[in-house]
């Protein structure tokens, strides 16, 4: 987390407190005692001498916009609120004035006069008018938790009659950090989150095989550039287990998975390890992966598959989303799409290097069998609607078409080719041509020409 340490030093000093009125102006109310009463009282530090400081280290300025409205979620004798809906508490629009700093504080709810006991306050997010969420309270299984005396989740006792006021510390909010909070972040604000775990293998000149250690760096994907920064330097840890053998972790990291496409971009760099000692620390692959590809990995609803990069070993990344920006190759995808009725679905990666072509081909729901054999090829043309002629064959290296797994129907091909001079002149600009996969069962007889998916390749280049 080096990087993002120095971000934190900046805004740590500029953080944002909210606190409550002294302990003796907690008034008694007359409810019989039978309920409680809780409230949140906020002090709101200048932002003028912050804001230049900020911006003279290059740090995000914190808006100063005023807040308009706070959610919460409570635990204990009553729940209040939840992810999905927590409970909404409007802000006084006139703050008080104590020791010359303005006074924030919620107006009452009903929703909060609660049951006398014991309570958890386990969110706590202010917004301003616009519904932009300004101010956060961090928790415990953040990065941020280090910078406040009070993180999440804080205990609050109510007793009987009492109208209590209670402190809650919040940092200012920054949406390229959103994951360093301590929150499944995307779930609480309403967004769905989905996941993807990555392991690496390192393997030195020596070519014996250790757990990679390595950083990730994310950003969702934008028009072609970076955008929202999701993780920074994000790191595993490699150690000698119980048996005395070298165990790398692996990363996993959520991503937010709106109703549309989503893209993210990826930086991985390896790292010097007690286990293999030092190297030179450098960006080892770059390069987008869609919420798709990410759900690709999903096997089942409570488990999902690694995905695995291999840098200096003889076998290569698996599948091989991503590039390495040290070579000149150019990397090609496809996302393969049903076909005439079919529930096939896949992707297609290719590495073309000179007159070296690396084909990785994956499927699902394939019909399998012995004899179900599933022609696949390149074909003229970068549109699936109308798709040319076959000019390049995805076989086998015994010249037979690959099959699907006889218990799964799906299909994992990966092969290397020599091209000569006419087959590179033939397949000319790869992100002008389509990748289709053959063969499906029609009026009970097995047809091997029909196309079942259909994919138009992309170049993917970045800078």
């Amino acid at each position: 987390m080096k990087n993002f340490k120095l971000f934190l030093g900046g805004i740590a000093v500029f953080a944002m407190l909210f606190t409550s009125c002294s302990k003796e102006e907690t008034p008694v109310i007359d409810n019989g005692g039978e309920k409680a009463t809780l409230s949140f009282g906020a002090l709101l530090n200048d932002l003028v001498t912050t804001s230049r400081q900020q911006a003279d280290l290059g740090i995000p300025v914190c808006v100063d916009d005023a807040p308009a409205y706070v959610e919460v979620i409570l635990t204990g004798d009553e729940n209040v609120g939840t992810e999905e809906d927590p409970l909404v508490i409007d802000v006084n629009p006139t703050p008080i004035q104590e020791n010359g700093e303005d006074v924030w504080f919620t107006q009452e709810s009903g929703d909060l006069e609660l049951t006398p006991g014991s309570y958890t306050l386990t969110y706590f997010a202010v917004f301003n008018a616009e519904g932009d969420m300004i101010w956060l309270a961090p928790t415990t299984d953040g990065d941020l938790a280090d910078f406040i005396d009070n993180p999440l989740p804080l205990d609050i006792n109510l007793g009987a009659g009492v109208k209590k006021y209670v402190d809650v510390e919040v940092l200012c909010f920054d949406d390229r950090l959103v994951n360093e909070y301590g929150y499944l972040f995307f779930d609480i604000i309403g967004k769905e989150a989905i996941e993807f775990c990555i392991f690496g293998n390192f393997c030195p000149p020596s070519g014996r095989h250790y757990p990679a250690a390595f950083s990730v760096d994310v950003w969702v994907w934008e028009d072609g550039e970076k955008g929202t920064q999701l993780y920074d330097d994000l790191s595993n840890t490699v150690e000698l287990n119980d048996d005395g053998d070298w165990a790398g972790t692996p990363l996993c990291m959520a991503l937010p998975d709106t109703s549309g496409d989503d893209e993210y971009y990826y930086e991985i760099t390896l790292l010097s390890s007690d286990a293999y000692g030092d190297v030179t620390e450098e960006i080892i692959r770059v390069g987008t992966i869609t919420d798709t590809e990410v759900k690709s990995f999903f096997d089942g609803e409570d488990s999902l598959d690694y995905w695995h990069f291999r840098e200096g070993c003889e076998t290569g990344d698996e599948p091989p989303i991503f590039q390495d920006p040290r070579e000149d190759a150019k990397h090609y995808k496809a996302c393969l799409y049903p076909e005439n009725g079919s529930e096939v679905f896949g992707f297609a990666y290719f590495k073309l290097e000179d007159n070296m072509l690396r084909a990785t081909v994956m499927a699902t729901n394939l019909e399998k069998g012995q004899h179900k054999t599933h022609p696949q090829h390149i074909h003229e043309g970068d549109n699936c609607d109308d798709s040319g002629l076959p000019i390049f064959d995805l076989d086998e290296q015994n010249g037979e078409w690959p099959r699907a797994h006889s218990m799964w129907g799906w299909l994992n091909y990966n092969r290397v080719f020599t091209l000569s001079d006419p087959e590179l002149a033939a397949l000319g600009q790869l992100q002008d041509r389509t990748i289709n996969i053959h063969g499906m069962t029609v009026d009970g007889e097995y047809v091997p020409g029909i196309p079942v998916a259909c994919g138009a390749i992309d170049l993917h280049e970045f800078d």
